[in-house]
């Protein structure tokens, strides 16, 4: 049995952030050109049909947060549970306590091959639903993984093998709101996963039901990111939410180092994909929590940049020449290529919010002017990290979804930003001027990296027969 294709999941905490319209107000005041009086008028007429007025129309006057303290770190809520098949839903609010039980039965649903077990297991009143969870199609399976590796699956999801071990990377095959979801690849077998690795918190990279369904045992340990407090950055503190739910978790400090098996991680600083590059600090704990990774194993070593680049705290080139410089060259450097011309981007449109109206403004004046500089690496940045890890290869991936070896051709999932071939066309160039010699490599979801004393080969992973 298999998890129906056609069916949405999802079990998050619900934040309440004031019903703030975060994509509606971003489009006005960018139509209004950021114009003091205009957004004053949009903010005090949002106001009046909010249940409380959270927004600040006095910003403009007095240059602070256009928001209320309490949507930039909004009060404790309760969970929400969803099954979506196509307009038909089950959702419900669930306290605390009742979340493990729903985790417990996302667990067993993933798992089961007994569908009794499963209808047992049903938390809800009635099982209209339980007919619907389920797919009998007989898909083709990956095949265990059995020799070393970089698997390259869904969107941000990797496997990292080495001889003996793998850790699966932000899982998210539950995922089905984001394009080309429901394109399903087979489910890594939850035997060649010994832990998981977490890099931070969107949801096309953080999604608890995904989580559930990949690991094979509550025990598997899950590496996440430490958060200072959650925040309208940060929706959830995901050490807490896997202790609730019964997981082993860990949640490492920047720059520290622990092994699974025979792989050595080292836990690197996730700078970039903030609201804004440079300039002022935001506010102390504030931020898009996230950790970036290296894996170091027997045959290979790789940096696993993500979505990361750079922001007042840091910039991932300094961070990735440390590296280098502590740790040797690495084989390979993995990283997102899109541009995120921050915080006038629609895909994290309530990032506006997190900072005063005189910084927004600023930043608004750079971006008109085409001096706004993008947060994550895009593939100058890319370039210029391969450069400091001296790194032998690139293989760029989290560029989005479209099928199993199917190529992207948007990295902006649908925005309209470059194929993944051309970004890589502009890493060749980039690399060329900046006079480094790693090779970019062209790849898709459902291909494995190899290496072979120290060359690297691409070849589609192992499926079994229907």
């Amino acid at each position: 049995m298999d998890l129906s294709p056609e069916l949405f999941v999802d079990l998050v905490p619900l934040q309440d952030f004031g019903g703030v319209p975060f994509s509606e107000l971003l489009v006005k005041m960018m139509e209004a050109e950021l114009d003091p009086a205009r957004v004053r008028a949009a903010l005090e007429t949002i106001n009046k049909r909010l249940p409380a007025p959270v927004l600040r129309p006095q910003c403009v006057e007095d240059g602070g947060y256009l928001v209320e303290e309490q949507v930039l770190v909004p009060r404790k809520s309760t969970w929400w549970f969803v099954l979506q098949d196509a307009e038909e839903r089950l959702s419900t609010e669930l306290d605390a306590e009742s979340v493990p039980v729903v985790a417990d039965f996302l667990r067993l649903a993933a798992h089961a091959q007994d569908e009794q077990k499963v209808r047992a297991a049903w938390p809800f009143d009635g099982d209209e639903w339980l007919g619907r969870l389920f797919t009998r199609r007989p898909d083709a399976r990956w095949l265990m993984p059995q020799t070393p590796g970089i698997y390259r699956l869904e969107h941000a999801t990797l496997l990292i093998r080495s001889r003996t071990t793998g850790i699966l990377l932000d899982p998210i095959s539950l995922q089905r709101r984001l394009p080309n979801m429901k394109r399903l690849m087979p489910r890594m077998p939850t035997e060649a996963v010994n832990a998981v690795a977490i890099t931070h918190g969107h949801v096309d990279h953080w999604h608890l039901p995904s989580l559930l369904a990949n690991l094979p045992r509550p025990e598997v340990p899950v590496v996440v990111p430490r958060v200072a407090y959650p925040s309208l950055l940060t929706f959830e503190d995901f050490h807490a939410t896997l202790k609730l739910v019964g997981q082993e978790t860990i949640a490492p400090a920047w720059g520290g180092m622990f092994r699974v098996g025979d792989i050595e991680v080292d836990v690197l600083p996730f700078y970039g994909e903030q609201p804004l590059r440079e300039g002022d600090k935001l506010r102390e704990g504030l931020r898009s929590w996230g950790n970036c990774y290296r894996f170091t194993t027997e045959d290979f070593s790789c940096l696993v940049l993500v979505d990361a680049g750079a922001d007042p705290e840091g910039d991932m080139v300094q961070v990735v020449a440390e590296s280098q410089r502590r740790r040797g060259p690495v084989d390979a450097v993995l990283a997102c290529q899109r541009t995120f011309l921050s915080p006038f981007f629609g895909g994290l449109s309530h990032y506006w919010a997190a900072m005063p109206w005189s910084q927004l403004q600023g930043l608004y004046r750079d971006y008109k002017a085409g001096r706004l500089r993008s947060s994550t690496a895009s593939p100058q940045g890319a370039a210029e990290a391969c450069v400091a890890a001296h790194a032998r290869y690139f293989l760029g991936y989290a560029n989005g979804f479209e099928g199993m070896h199917s190529p992207i051709t948007d990295v902006g999932w649908g925005d309209g930003e470059p194929s993944e071939e051309r970004c890589n066309t502009l890493m060749r160039e980039a690399l060329g001027k900046l006079g480094g010699s790693t090779q970019v490599l062209e790849w898709r979801p459902g291909q494995v990296a190899r290496f072979d004393k120290g060359q690297l080969t691409v070849e589609p992973l192992a499926l079994s027969e229907p």
